[in-house]
């Protein structure tokens, strides 16, 4: 009966139910992760990436190679810095909240919305530069596979 509440699950319940969605979604074809690469590989400001003779599949297998060996641990120091800047600016806001008589749960929460709210509105600076990079690593990918 405990797994038929969400509202009870833990992670690892949440990663099958989210695994097996995906599962499903890829199965019936609704997700087509194929064409999606292609549509990033194929994007006219990485349309001349690796095309070198020489070197293009040797510049292209560098990128992957480093990305998935780097970026695991890249990513694992990006949430820690995270983790550590919503803590410290959390600290900040809690005794607003306590004068408030909230929870102290809100005081996270705050700055969790409003770090997220100023990310979407700074969206100009940091997207085009990540749709840019994934395009990159599809572009290598599909010079590496071809």
């Amino acid at each position: 009966m405990v797994l038929l509440t969400p509202t009870t699950w833990r992670l690892p319940h949440w990663l099958i139910a989210i695994g097996s969605a995906l599962a499903l979604i890829l199965y019936a074809g609704l997700l087509k992760p194929g064409e999606l690469a292609l549509w990033f590989a194929s994007r006219p400001e990485v349309s001349q990436a690796f095309a070198d003779p020489n070197f293009g599949r040797a510049d292209a297998l560098i990128l992957i190679f480093s990305t998935l060996f780097l970026a695991p641990f890249a990513i694992f120091v990006g949430l820690v810095l995270l983790v550590f800047a919503v803590a410290m600016l959390g600290g900040f806001v809690l005794p607003v909240m306590r004068w408030f008589s909230l929870p102290d749960w809100t005081a996270t929460a705050l700055v969790v919305v409003v770090g997220a709210v100023t990310a979407w509105s700074q969206s100009e600076h940091w997207l085009p530069r990540s749709l840019w990079f994934l395009s990159l690593l599809a572009r290598a990918w599909r010079v590496i596979l071809v």
